[in-house]
């Protein structure tokens, strides 16, 4: 890239909340930004009023904030004018203006149900759908009498009969559209609202973007759109279409199908760190699998690497990029998410440190507090079938050792309860850990033998066995 400054932006129309898809539309765009030290923008396509959503734009800030994507232009930066297109219907209606005076576009009367009777037939052939240029020919004063008389019209902007429009594309490399392929589209409802290609396409350019990465279900739109700037004497950004996220049946994951939401992943307690370096990493072969900041994912960004095949999105990928970021968590992040009170002020950054290993999620500290700090049974049935085949002996056993033992030296005290009990490795161990846990894997056994209250390990040792010697007493 030369040495303009790089400008991008994420432009979504607040219908609903954020999803996957969308997001890694946001974070490209804004990693490419930050990759060439240029501006990120945040717009908010809200010109169709019928889908527009009063509380969607602050939901979506809110959204792209947590998740630490904040923008250099947009929202609290700049005047609404200049981001929001329901402040922009004026600039819209005179470019609308322009191209029609220049006879670039010009007024469609078609009912829409000649249009549906258009495309029923058109599919009916085995042809494309598209318009047909009816009204292409009707002469441009008599269509404005037409439209001052009160008869509805859309504006179409008229397309080139002949020839291709060709561009390279950052992702798929050089594209080429025949122009007897393309139908003239709206850009202009007939309520005089603009439709969604003119307004996109008009703004990148007045908004002085330079690089847009989308969906590739927009890659049709690139000629129509390199038209339309051409007519206005503007200057086009250069595109680059991303593959599609899609699910496990290879359906493209969307709002209404099938999209995990920001808000959904943010309220099962997945990180925004996770988020981002799955997301990341989605379609884009980054060789480093380490966890990573925003500022080190940009450092990296190419968007030559891009792949152009759909990106499968896999829960399971996304969990495993939570256990990094779990595990790498500050203390700071972790310990409001702790609410319960059993565990000693002094001793509730060790209790993070043994357990953190082995978070999914912050709230499940709550879960560990209970297991390791609470007199609550925790014994399930298979470490009373356990406690049963050992007998009651085994765990008095320990118990006398637990009570005269220094806890703070692990490996002393595993040799003296392995002698204590005749038994060694995971015959001691898995017993000890089901009964004081009620899990099967956990911690370090030595780091929670430690940390937990002497008097609840009494309590679960006696508790076991007591399971083991009333099972004794009933057969």
């Amino acid at each position: 890239m030369n040495e303009q400054v790089v400008r991008t932006r994420f432009a979504p129309s607040p219908s609903g909340r954020l999803h996957i898809g969308n997001l890694r539309t946001a974070l490209f765009n804004r990693l490419l930004a930050r990759h060439h030290r240029g501006v990120f923008m945040l717009r908010v396509e809200d010109s169709d009023a019928a889908r527009s959503e009063s509380t969607a734009t602050e939901a979506l800030q809110s959204d792209l904030r947590w998740l630490g994507l904040t923008w250099d232009a947009g929202p609290g930066v700049d005047a609404p004018a200049d981001w929001q297109q329901s402040r922009r219907t004026a600039l819209y209606a005179d470019a609308a203006e322009r191209l029609r005076a220049a006879d670039s576009a010009y007024y469609c009367f078609c009912s829409v149900e000649r249009l549906a009777a258009l495309r029923d037939r058109q599919q009916r052939a085995g042809e494309p759908p598209r318009y047909d240029g009816c009204c292409a020919g009707i002469d441009p004063r008599r269509a404005a009498d037409r439209v001052a008389a009160g008869e509805p019209a859309v504006l179409r902007l008229r397309m080139p009969m002949d020839g291709a429009i060709e561009f390279t594309d950052q992702v798929r490399g050089e594209q080429s559209f025949p122009a007897a392929d393309l139908d003239d589209p709206v850009i202009q409802r007939a309520d005089g609202s603009p439709a969604f290609l003119f307004a996109n396409a008009l703004d990148d350019a007045l908004m002085g973007i330079t690089h847009v990465l989308r969906g590739e279900d927009h890659l049709s739109n690139t000629p129509r759109q390199l038209v339309l700037l051409a007519h206005l004497g503007l200057n086009a950004p250069a595109y680059g279409h991303l593959s599609l996220v899609v699910d496990e049946q290879d359906a493209p994951l969307s709002k209404r199908r099938s999209a995990p939401g920001i808000d959904d992943l943010r309220g099962r307690g997945v990180r925004p760190e996770a988020i981002c370096n799955y997301l990341a990493r989605l379609g884009n072969p980054a060789p480093d699998e380490a966890l990573q900041t925003l500022d080190q994912l940009a450092e990296g960004f190419d968007v030559t690497r891009l792949s152009r095949r759909p990106a499968r999105f896999d829960e399971r990928q996304l969990q495993y990029w939570q256990s990094l970021a779990m595990a790498q968590a500050p203390f700071e992040t972790l310990r409001p998410a702790l609410q319960t009170r059993c565990i000693p002020d002094d001793q509730i950054p060790a209790f993070i440190a043994l357990v953190q290993p082995n978070l999914q999620t912050a709230r499940e500290l709550n879960d560990w507090a209970v297991r390791l700090f609470d007199d609550q049974d925790v014994m399930t049935d298979a470490a009373v079938a356990r406690a049963i085949e050992l007998g009651p002996a085994f765990f008095k056993t320990i118990m006398t050792e637990l009570e005269s033992a220094d806890t703070h030296d692990w490996k002393p005290l595993r040799a003296r309860l392995e002698a204590a009990t005749g038994r060694r490795g995971g015959a001691l161990m898995k017993p000890l850990r089901q009964v004081l846990t009620g899990l099967d894997h956990g911690p370090a056994l030595g780091a929670i033998i430690h940390l937990m209250p002497a008097a609840v390990r009494r309590m679960r040792l006696q508790r076991a066995a007591a399971a083991a010697a009333g099972a004794g007493s009933d057969a």
